[in-house]
């Protein structure tokens, strides 16, 4: 599309040339030839729901070559951070899967002989250890399960503005979702300013798109305030979703008449900031997961030398 063509005519080269499943591309030429949006075709595709309003925005104000290329960007950025994270912790879980093996076999089949013989005693901190490791890892596992599930339910019964005021007020995690929220807020709506729309006109395009997500959301609660006389930049600082620097972007920019602009160029060095902060919570995720090994494995070995200091005094 960036080198002129029409979106049919690039899905009937995608055809042709083979590039994509038929199915794929099939899927998207019907529900254009029905009149659906491009947008939902991508919803179909199981997209993302962020992914999916990006295209619909791009419906709206036009770029839809310059969204795509956006968003293949992202993918292929959040596709590295995910392999790079899978490789950090693929080679500590294998050891801890290990130890835990022989934590279970030693209780299985270790423990009862040494119990039987009067070498150890059921009171002795080994013997603990040993029989206690599997109810411990069974009971976070189950503590894990049952956060994941409470944590649906709680989302299902809130707002997105809820839940991710919530979450941005988490550790580190917090730090990551106001990033990434602040990116891709500047972007959308750098892009709808470029195109020359108002801010009155950007919500109202917002509040009509399919579906519900955090920027719709967003949109209508900003545009109940705005109509009290209060200005955008001000409202912005109530959303802890965003970053600091975000509200005095926008107040620069509408003070300057350059705000698509200020907000397009403050997207990149966000989107920067936010991949970077990903790449140093991986580097010190793989130290982390060893650390916890290591510990395992020190427990290990208190675990199978007290009983032969107990052997000893026996002796």
């Amino acid at each position: 599309m960036a080198n002129g063509f029409s979106l049919q005519q690039a899905l009937g080269f995608f055809l042709s040339a083979n590039l994509f499943s038929q199915t794929v591309v099939s899927i998207v030429q019907q529900n254009l030839y029905q009149g659906n949006s491009l947008a939902m075709s991508f919803a179909q595709l199981n997209y993302s729901p962020d992914q999916v309003l990006q295209i619909e925005l791009a419906e709206s104000h036009g770029d839809l070559a310059q969204t795509f290329v956006g968003i293949a960007q992202q993918m292929k950025l959040v596709q590295k951070q995910r392999e790079n994270f899978l490789k950090a912790v693929s080679y500590p879980l294998l050891l801890l899967l290990f130890l835990i093996m022989i934590l279970l076999g030693m209780r299985i089949f270790l423990l009862p002989q040494l119990l039987a013989s009067g070498m150890i005693q059921a009171e002795d901190f080994s013997v603990q250890l040993i029989n206690h490791v599997p109810i411990i890892g069974l009971g976070l596992l189950i503590v894990l399960l049952l956060s994941l599930l409470g944590w649906r339910e709680w989302g299902k019964r809130n707002s997105y503005l809820h839940r991710f005021r919530y979450l941005a007020r988490i550790p580190l995690v917090g730090k990551l979702f106001s990033n990434y929220y602040s990116a891709y807020f500047a972007l959308e709506w750098g892009k709808l300013f470029q195109q020359g729309l108002e801010l009155h006109q950007i919500i109202e395009c917002l509040l009509v798109v399919d579906g519900q997500s955090l920027m719709q959301e967003l949109a209508a609660e900003l545009k109940i305030r705005l109509a009290q006389g209060n200005p955008l930049a001000e409202e912005l600082k109530r959303y802890p979703f965003l970053t600091k620097e975000f509200s005095r972007i926008v107040f620069q920019g509408e003070a300057r008449g350059n705000l698509g602009k200020e907000l397009l160029t403050y997207s990149q060095l966000v989107w920067r900031r936010f991949f970077n902060q990903l790449e140093f919570l991986c580097s010190w995720l793989q130290p982390l997961v060893f650390l916890i090994v290591a510990l395992l494995i020190v427990s290990l070995y208190v675990t199978m030398l007290l009983p032969l200091t107990n052997l000893e005094g026996i002796l």
